[in-house]
């Protein structure tokens, strides 16, 4: 299966993954990653539930506070 992640294309085995899957794939445990599946928000408690697809855009932002 290929996807686009966020902005390039990535390929995974089977039908579908869910982000979280996918997080845990990258290894990005950060604690604050916004998910945008086809150009829609994806609210963190649907990381675990939500498939991406066959030809899907996956946006993953780690966002970043400070001062």
């Amino acid at each position: 299966m290929r996807i686009t992640l966020n902005g390039e294309a990535e390929t995974y085995e089977g039908d579908s993954i869910s982000i979280r899957a996918i997080l845990d794939r990258k290894r990005w445990s950060f604690p604050l990653i916004i998910a945008k599946l086809n150009g829609e928000p994806v609210p963190r408690n649907e990381y675990e539930s939500r498939l991406v697809r066959e030809g899907d855009a996956l946006e993953l932002y780690h966002l970043v506070s400070g001062g």
